[in-house]
């Protein structure tokens, strides 16, 4: 259902007993969609449909790792570039 905003502000009440009974009210202002009502129970089915929102992926993502494997591939990628280093820089001191 659509309604323009000064019914909805005269009619508030009723609007309200009709979102909560299931219908979707489509809140028009200056003759353009601006707001939309729903019951607490729609907005909820809602969010349990739209469960892979950013947030939600971020965290998943996140938790995936193990600081453990972190720490370790961390220390194996530091050593490798301390071990190619230092073959190819030469000391200063050593004689030829």
């Amino acid at each position: 259902m659509t309604a323009p905003l000064y019914d909805v502000k005269a009619r508030f009440s009723e609007y309200v007993t009709m979102a909560e009974q299931g219908e979707v009210v489509m809140i028009t202002k200056h003759g353009k969609a601006s707001v939309v009502m729903i019951s607490v129970e729609n907005l909820s089915e809602l969010d349990k449909k739209n469960t892979d929102s950013f947030s939600s992926r971020y965290k998943k993502w996140r938790t995936s790792f193990d600081e453990n494997e972190m720490d370790d591939e961390y220390s194996n990628i530091l050593s490798d570039i301390r071990k190619s280093s230092a073959a190819t820089v030469k000391n200063p001191f050593d004689e030829e």
